[in-house]
């Protein structure tokens, strides 16, 4: 089998929503097909390039083949089978992730979070000891 022959039909596959793992295996088996008419085909007496035809001929149309596997939805995506359940359970995870990104963020970013909450508490501790001196002041009789 020349390489690439049926990669269209694998692209197209792919396209239509079918699941990669059944679209491998369909290539496979379509080649390891193919590879068994054309050395049936040289057996027989034909040239290379006769056997090469009659192999393709005896598969049939890439589209034939294409068109038998999309009528089995058993081999298609889950997306591609409920593409309204897809969206909903997508935007499901989507919106119960976004209470954790701000705690991804803050493991992510420990050290300079770290330095954050100390300069904080420094500032509060030098603004605390500034306002009590000036407490201090107000409160003093001279």
């Amino acid at each position: 089998m020349p390489d690439g022959q049926f990669e269209s039909l694998r692209l197209e596959l792919l396209r239509s929503g079918v699941t990669p793992v059944y679209v491998e295996r369909t290539i496979l088996e379509l080649a390891e097909h193919y590879s068994d008419l054309e050395s049936a085909a040289l057996a027989s007496g034909l040239s290379a390039d006769e056997a090469a035809r009659v192999a393709g001929a005896t598969l049939g149309n890439e589209r034939a083949i294409a068109a038998a596997i999309l009528t089995r939805p058993e081999l298609l995506t889950f997306s591609t089978r409920y593409p309204r359940v897809a969206h909903y359970l997508h935007s499901a995870a989507t919106i119960g992730a976004l209470p954790g990104l701000p705690l991804m963020f803050c493991i992510e970013h420990r050290p300079e979070l770290a330095r954050w909450g100390a300069a904080i508490s420094v500032a509060v501790t030098l603004m605390g000891s500034i306002l009590a001196g000036l407490n201090w002041l107000i409160v003093v009789p001279f």
